[in-house]
């Protein structure tokens, strides 16, 4: 684990997948010196350290210790401790079939006329003018989707985006002052917190068939806490916005790089489920996540001392030759392995057939555009962490 490797530069932001195919070739178990960070980047042994029992998703302290102690930043840990993301075992099964049964593949079929209704009207308010923001497009169609389900008004989807876009600038590397963020993350949090609890009290006021509602409910029966219903909430809404956001603007720039494959797609519309795949398997929207090591352990004849922070990097194992044939190529119609941009075992994303459902109805709507489309906001900026990948801005000068 002696090579080194920049994953805090400019150009890995850029283009992480050069410097991860020298990782997987030279150290795929390779300790970063700057933080001790172990990087796992081969498709099998992120796999296995998914699947084992010697590695915890409770991350909450390893984040909380990189936050100056004079921050006044112990709220943010509870927002972190009970989410369904960073429980294992028991409490994570109960916390999970409590969420899950809003977000299944046959609930996600059930929200395919809200989809589709969300995005013909987010195309539609589009439709006219010269450019296209991408972006704004990306961001507006999961949130409007999510806060349907559960049970928000749609309008206030922006104050939304807001506040998770200064959560996940916290949460992930970025190339802001630790107390900057900090502060920022505990404005927006503190915002998020007190709409999610007005929104929680209204709701045992008038009940409905909304997942609010149904986490509501599980408080009251002592299946979820206060503070587990809040969490959740916003680790939900989080979620929904970064993922598909992603999703759908490097889906997109995949297909404006790619004319044959996106000529390929329009001929051939039953390809949309293999090619929202692809997507998600090319140009990752969750790169990195990460897990900690409960004992001393080894990956790949590597060892790995207990407490060890393991960043596992799906982006690398998505494009690891060995899982993959022709890795570096988008292939809409490609079949094979699953991919790891949702993650693998008992922590596989709750969301992952909503994500895809929205996406797969986007691109149906959109794809006649991009295919007359070309990308304004060359070379591209992408937002500065390694964790999360998706441009900053993405402006299309369209011909409707």
């Amino acid at each position: 684990m002696t090579e080194a490797f920049d994953l805090r530069s400019t150009s890995f932001v850029d283009d992480p997948y050069p410097t991860f195919a020298q990782m997987r070739r030279a150290a795929p178990v390779w300790q970063e010196p700057f933080t001790g960070h172990v990087y796992v980047t081969r498709y099998d042994d992120i796999r296995h350290v998914l699947l084992s029992p010697d590695f915890s998703s409770d991350r909450a302290d390893e984040r909380m210790s990189r936050v100056p102690a004079d921050q006044g930043a112990e709220c943010l840990r509870p927002l972190l401790h009970d989410r369904l993301m960073m429980t294992d075992g028991s409490r994570h099964r109960a916390m999970r079939r409590e969420v899950s049964t809003y977000f299944t593949a046959v609930r996600a079929r059930q929200y395919s006329d809200l989809i589709r209704e969300t995005v013909t009207t987010a195309i539609a308010e589009r439709q006219g003018r010269d450019t296209l923001d991408l972006l704004q497009l990306a961001v507006e169609i999961p949130s409007r989707v999510i806060l349907a389900v559960l049970g928000f008004p749609p309008h206030d989807h922006a104050a939304l985006r807001l506040w998770t876009d200064s959560f996940y600038e916290w949460l992930a590397h970025s190339d802001q002052p630790i107390q900057e963020r900090t502060q920022l993350a505990l404005r927006a949090t503190g915002e998020m917190y007190e709409y999610v609890r007005t929104r929680v009290l209204q709701a045992r006021e008038a009940p409905n068939d909304s997942l609010l509602c149904h986490l509501v409910e599980a408080d009251e029966v002592g299946e979820l806490t206060d503070e587990e219903v809040v969490a959740n909430l916003i680790g939900i809404i989080n979620a929904a916005h970064e993922t598909t956001t992603s999703l759908i603007t490097n889906g997109t720039l995949a297909l404006l790089d790619n004319p044959g494959e996106a000529a390929l797609l329009t001929d051939d519309p039953d390809l949309m489920p293999s090619a929202v795949n692809e997507m998600l398997r090319f140009d990752s929207p969750s790169q990195i996540i990460s897990r900690i090591a409960m004992i001393d352990t080894v990956v790949a004849d590597v060892p790995i001392s207990e407490r060890t922070l393991v960043a596992l990097a799906l982006a690398s194992g998505n494009r690891d030759a060995d899982a993959f044939e022709n890795p570096d190529r988008f292939d809409v119609s490609r079949q094979g392995p699953v991919n790891l941009a949702f993650g693998h075992g008992q922590h596989y994303c709750v969301g992952a057939a909503l994500a895809k459902a929205e996406a797969a109805e986007t691109f149906r709507q959109l794809l006649p555009v991009i295919n007359r489309s070309r990308l304004q906001t060359r070379p591209l900026k992408w937002r500065p962490t390694p964790a999360f990948r998706c441009p900053s801005e993405m402006v299309l000068a369209v011909d409707w």
